[in-house]
């Protein structure tokens, strides 16, 4: 496994002042507003896009790629963006609304795909409403995929995703954790049906979730999945009777959710 590069390093952090992550990968940089399709070896010059600071990775290597303040990208079709890499953590920098942006527009059919294992995405901004009813928007397929500290726009006052994020049966130990996933009161656009539909990927975690927005749930299971945890989360629901649907043969673990849905008294069903 190479080491990471110690100039490298030392650029970063005098130019970006933050604590490295740990890691005995190599470390990468992206920045929309300065990059280039050559870039990506240091922070004032990065590559211009995800996908080309990917193409520097190395899979399964601890690589880091860090992501500046403003980055803004779009996903205009199908396999818009795939990130197949495995082992790469894409860690966003930027507070609130400066963090790195990536917006659906365009297409129904705009998608991200993550077929890499343990790829991580941290501290991002996805706005999945950029045009109205983006059939899925991220699909994972990946074992180890996980959202840290990020925040989805899953409906605005005119549009809305039908399905947040999508996973399939590849997607085992599947991980949200402190995620926000926001939209209005009112939206005369699509609603939501789930801001995330997860489907068979085993001993998945939803966790430290705030979930807000006209949705018929949040988070759905339409087929029998095992060994699963949902804690922690908190839902308030603009329209319809629940927050969150599980399939009758499930398992796992829900507790510890605070919910508030706009009728009925059985907010979870299962």
């Amino acid at each position: 496994m190479p080491v990471t590069n110690a100039n490298n390093f030392q650029r970063a952090r005098a130019a970006l002042r933050f604590t490295q992550l740990p890691t005995w990968g190599n470390i990468y940089f992206a920045d929309s507003g300065s990059g280039s399709s050559t870039g990506g070896y240091h922070a004032d010059a990065g590559t211009a896009t995800l996908i080309q600071a990917q193409s520097l990775c190395t899979a399964s290597n601890g690589d880091v790629v860090y992501v500046s303040p403003d980055h803004a990208e779009s996903v205009i079709a199908a396999a818009g963006m795939t990130f197949s890499t495995a082992g790469v953590r894409y860690q966003g920098l930027g507070l609130g609304r400066t963090r790195p942006t990536i917006t659906f527009s365009t297409d129904t059919a705009a998608q991200i795909i993550i077929s890499g294992a343990s790829i991580t995405f941290s501290n991002f901004v996805f706005n999945l409403a950029g045009v109205d009813a983006v059939v899925a928007a991220i699909s994972v397929t990946g074992a180890d995929v996980a959202f840290e500290d990020c925040e989805f726009i899953t409906n605005t006052g005119a549009a809305g995703v039908v399905l947040g994020i999508l996973t399939a049966a590849t997607a085992a130990r599947f991980r949200v954790e402190r995620c926000t996933f926001l939209g209005p009161a009112i939206n005369t656009g699509t609603t939501t049906t789930a801001a995330i539909k997860h489907e068979v990927g085993i001993n998945y975690v939803i966790r430290d979730c705030f979930f807000i927005g006209k949705c018929t749930q949040s988070i759905l299971n339409a087929s029998a999945v095992l060994g699963g945890l949902i804690t922690g989360n908190h839902f308030h629901i603009y329209t319809g009777t629940k927050v969150l649907s599980m399939h009758a043969s499930s398992t796992g673990i829900v507790s510890d959710n605070v919910c508030v849905v706009a009728s009925g008294t059985t907010p979870m069903v299962g």
